[in-house]
């Protein structure tokens, strides 16, 4: 691979963390990615192929061996002064604890902004509390990038997509994402997502 070109606007198929060493040192505008969560997650919608799949590498002894993983080579394609927002889970397990204790540790380089809130505008499956947001932190480096918009909320309000069969389980609402990108991203910024999932909308394609 060659860089801009095989990476530039392009959806790259294959590991992250190997391709992620190929991109060169502070380069990247923005980050928005969507890793696991660390809840063993299961689909709840299974297909002739594939019988209810766990997500990989979704385990919660795997969440922070993935956080240690990958912020050194994002710090290092990171410029200066620029953002990771990172999807994490809206509550029930203590990955949240151990994402924000762990993100901790990167400080001054980097430092826990902010923690976002996806109200989904739906009220999920079971019972007592049931689930209707999700977590994104925001994580700066230097000074961050400038919002003077003081407009901007941290509850992002965006229905929940709901996948068919033979998508994606946990696909993000491309509101969520958009949302992002307008307040914190301009025209020739690098975007990036090195966890993009199916990379796949079926309504933005």
């Amino acid at each position: 691979m060659t860089y801009p070109d095989d990476f530039v606007n392009q959806i790259v198929c294959g590991d992250s963390f190997e391709t992620l060493k190929q991109i060169p040192d502070g380069v990247v505008d923005l980050c928005i990615t969507d890793p696991p969560y660390g809840l063993n997650f299961r689909s709840a919608r299974p297909s002739e192929e594939r019988k209810k799949d766990f997500i990989e590498n979704d385990k919660a002894e795997e969440l922070v061996p993935l956080i240690q993983k990958t912020i050194p080579e994002l710090l290092r394609v990171m410029k200066e002064n620029s953002e990771i927002y990172w999807f994490c889970g809206g509550g029930g397990s203590p990955i949240l604890a151990w994402a924000w204790l762990e993100f901790k540790k990167y400080e001054p380089e980097m430092r826990v902004k902010n923690l976002l809130v996806w109200d989904k505008e739906f009220v999920g499956l079971g019972w007592d509390w049931r689930f209707q947001y999700e977590t994104i932190f925001q994580l700066v480096r230097g000074r961050g990038i400038d919002n003077s918009d003081s407009s901007a909320s941290n509850v992002i309000r965006a229905k929940k997509v709901i996948p068919q069969e033979n998508e994606h389980p946990t696909p993000k609402s491309i509101e969520v994402i958009w949302e992002i990108m307008r307040r914190k991203s301009k025209e020739g910024d690098l975007i990036l997502d090195p966890f993009l999932g199916g990379g796949y909308n079926r309504n933005h394609r």
